[in-house]
């Protein structure tokens, strides 16, 4: 689908964003309440029009490691990650924000 620009697939059980293959002008990408626990450091898709990422309520994505490789995204300007386990370890956003930036 190398046109679509908008994939909205929460609510499904999803676990990694490997497969998400074959769709270079996507730039908006819901993955809200799935089950994605781990950014993988290898196989994330290529993805060079990204610019939103929702991945809200994925409880058990907890790595700030795992949430920094998806800085390899240049063009991604907006992450929602609330009521993940990595922003709710922070007691503040703005603490949270301070570590990415650090």
């Amino acid at each position: 689908m190398p046109k679509l620009e908008e994939l909205y697939i929460q609510n499904n059980n999803i676990s990694s964003l490997i497969g998400l293959e074959g769709v270079p002008a996507l730039k908006k990408l819901h993955l809200r309440h799935n089950k994605i626990e781990k950014i993988e450091e290898e196989g994330l898709p290529e993805l060079p029009a990204l610019e939103y990422l929702n991945l809200r309520t994925n409880k058990n994505l907890g790595s700030m490691e795992d949430f920094l490789r998806l800085f390899q995204y240049t063009t991604l300007k907006d992450i929602n990650i609330l009521n993940c386990a990595l922003e709710l370890e922070y007691s503040s956003m703005n603490i949270l924000i301070g570590e990415v930036l650090a």
